[in-house]
């Protein structure tokens, strides 16, 4: 018996990047709660205005307040899997990673559960402070530095040379104090001649849904996405998924996931890394590819997995960026036309007005524009004509992205993955759209 959601409150308990897609359940729920964590000693008005002002959702400082009348807790990020558990083990509906966000969180273990798997894991060293990492970059090259559990502190980066990584390590040494002493270092191998795949959506005790989004990410540029029904995703991405399901069914995991998998010319799946919440950029498209998103939270709360509805064939993101918004608030204009199609993270609305609230960890992208079609050509020109309507202080789209877009698609085919069912455009076309 299907279940009338205009009847349902729901809360989303989020750290600030998916206020857009809590906006999106709104629009079928009879209320959405959001609330993203704000307290300390000294707490800023910032923090508090994450989310406010949207007539989809509304703010809530103190979600456990509200819990009586609360339906459906939804997850949609990180490091939130006790508060999961206790309100699973009081009987709530909850859609979230639930403990198995650890998949994510803990890179040296996961590693070795991969080996327990019998897949591929590249060469790589656990190292413990700072001078030991120092001392190991020094005699190698070509890796790429990670760090676990906390995202905070800095994103995984390339080291080509101790002489070209010796300022980022400065700066991190710096920003670590006396804990980088005993900090934990993840340093891996690189892949070589390997383009990276994965899948993109949910899943509801280790089993998937019928269609999901196959995409490529142009790094800290843009995405390109495609819907696939499931037996249309390509091998890799169909055996990472087949060898994850028992641990995504020991966890009760009923939630979003997407998978990063390094495939080479020799057919290794590489699984480098999980992740157990929304993607961004993906989530961006996946909104906009898909439509049923509020049936398939409520239901695969409950063990049940509903597929969503496909509502495009193609998607293509363009990474809205500006410096200013590194420390700074930032006011974001669209046109009405494609305010839809603007997805931001830290979004809050002040007077009508869309800004991004600056962050600790300050980030100069803030969000992205999607442009959906029935062919690539079609999705490319629509995001090009969309980033027309982007306006704000420093504010770029980064088109460039198509174009390189382009080229991995290519690189992907090369390696027997196909994009879709179409044509691949060539980039003269691409700038053309």
């Amino acid at each position: 018996m299907s279940t009338d959601l205009s009847t349902k409150t729901v809360m989303v308990v989020d750290n600030g990047l998916f206020v857009d897609f809590a906006r999106r359940l709104g629009e079928t729920f009879k209320k959405v709660y959001y609330y993203s964590p704000w307290q300390s000693s000294f707490p800023r008005s910032h923090a508090v205005a994450v989310g406010n002002g949207f007539e989809e959702i509304e703010r809530c400082n103190f979600p456990l307040k509200k819990a009586d009348s609360i339906d459906l807790w939804v997850f949609p990020d990180l490091y939130h899997h006790d508060l999961q558990c206790f309100l699973t083990d009081k009987g709530a509906r909850v859609f979230g990673a639930r403990m198995g966000e650890e998949l994510e969180l803990y890179r040296w273990e996961f590693k070795k559960y991969l080996k327990t798997l019998g897949l591929p894991v590249a060469p790589s060293e656990k190292i413990i402070g700072m001078d030991s990492l120092r001392d190991h970059l020094k005699r190698v090259k070509n890796k790429f530095v990670k760090t676990s559990f906390v995202r905070g502190d800095f994103e995984t980066f390339r080291h080509d040379s101790y002489d070209l990584s010796e300022a980022r390590l400065d700066e991190i040494e710096h920003h670590l104090g006396p804990t980088k002493k005993e900090y934990e270092f993840i340093v891996d191998d690189e892949i070589r001649d390997a383009v990276e795949v994965g899948y993109d959506g949910f899943t509801v005790d280790g089993e998937w849904p019928s269609h999901a989004m196959m995409a490529y990410e142009v790094k800290d540029c843009g995405m390109v996405g495609v819907s696939l029904s499931a037996d249309r995703l390509v091998d890799p991405v169909k055996l990472i998924n087949s060898k994850l399901s028992p641990a995504l069914k020991g966890y009760s995991y009923r939630g979003f996931l997407s998978t990063e998998i390094r495939y080479t010319k020799d057919k290794s799946a590489h699984f480098i890394d999980p992740c157990c919440r929304l993607g961004t950029p993906s989530n961006e498209l996946l909104q906009e590819l898909f439509d049923g998103w509020a049936e398939v939270v409520w239901y695969g709360a409950e063990g049940e997995l509903k597929s969503p509805k496909v509502v495009a064939k193609y998607a293509v993101l363009a990474v809205v960026k500006s410096e200013f918004a590194v420390n700074d608030w930032m006011c974001v204009h669209c046109e009405k036309e494609g305010l839809k199609n603007l997805k931001l993270r830290y979004h809050t609305r002040v007077q009508g007005k869309d800004y991004v609230v600056p962050q600790v960890v300050g980030l100069s992208d803030l969000g992205g524009i999607v442009g959906v079609g029935g062919s690539l050509v079609e999705a490319i020109g629509r995001c090009k004509e969309l980033c027309g309507m982007v306006k704000g202080y420093q504010v770029e789209c980064s088109l460039d992205s198509l174009d390189k877009a382009v080229d991995v698609i290519q690189e992907g085919m090369k390696m027997g993955i196909r994009f879709g069912e179409g044509r691949v455009p060539t980039k003269e076309e691409v700038r053309n759209c």
